[in-house]
């Protein structure tokens, strides 16, 4: 259940995009994250481009002001 929150999301957000699973990558990706932090043998750590998100990661980086 520790993940719970972010599947819902993700439920959600399929639900209200008619299941267009593109439309809801950043909320795949956060669910995806979660149950990789928790080492509870939920999921296999795996680098984020390997499953299909590098240019959700490239994006995240160009989103943070540099100091």
């Amino acid at each position: 259940g520790e993940c719970s929150a972010f599947k819902e999301r993700f439920m959600e957000c399929l639900r209200h995009s008619g299941y267009e699973s593109a439309a809801c990558r950043h909320s795949a990706k956060a669910y995806l994250e979660c149950r990789m932090e928790r080492r509870v043998q939920l999921m296999a750590n795996e680098p984020l481009e390997k499953l299909g998100f590098k240019d959700l990661i490239n994006e995240k980086s160009e989103e943070k002001p540099e100091k």
